[in-house]
């Protein structure tokens, strides 16, 4: 019997950490169960129609090849096709502001709006009935060097649990 326990604590202990979406003081977040970026955070709350906000470590988004930023700055704020989003095959294109804590992510608007718009209210939806949400970012101007994706750093987070929990924290919210 205590091998068998031994053997399952092993098992589960190999087993890849998964994003655990949670409630806290009305709003949604989870933590990324995979990428090579900085973020620690995605966070769901009201707004119009809501906002999305991700955390990262050391400030805005970068990738942490080798443990750190290897001197690259974050070139995406304000500007189009730099961010995506994607659920399950459904690609949104976002743009980034920046705010004292967080980079708060909008959807992507026109020259004239300087590139950020509402948030599409379809990405909402799809984060609640889709499996799982990657956040793409094009950090710098240059080629990704590794890829053909004009994107350098991601994060990816499991919707299990998402729809409850996007569900409880937009239930209060007034109309937009």
């Amino acid at each position: 019997m205590r091998a068998v326990l031994a053997l399952l604590a092993f098992a589960c202990a190999c087993l890849p950490a998964r994003a655990e979406w949670r409630l806290e003081n009305g709003i949604a977040m989870a933590t990324p169960d995979d990428g090579n970026s900085n973020i620690t955070r995605l966070v769901i709350e009201c707004g119009a129609p809501f906002n999305l906000l991700v955390y990262a470590s050391g400030g805005p988004v970068l990738p942490v090849a080798g443990g750190g930023d290897g001197g690259v700055e974050a070139d995406y704020f304000y500007q189009p096709h730099r961010i995506e989003a994607e659920v399950d095959g459904h690609y949104f294109p976002l743009a980034a502001a920046g705010s004292d804590d967080a980079v708060v992510l909008t959807g992507q608007g026109t020259e004239a709006e300087g590139y950020l718009a509402d948030l599409d209210p379809g990405l909402l939806d799809e984060m609640q009935r889709g499996r799982r949400l990657t956040l793409s970012f094009d950090v710098t101007p240059e080629p990704n060097a590794e890829t053909d994706s004009p994107f350098e750093t991601f994060a990816r987070f499991s919707l299990a649990g998402a729809a409850e929990v996007i569900g409880a924290a937009m239930r209060d919210c007034p109309p937009s």
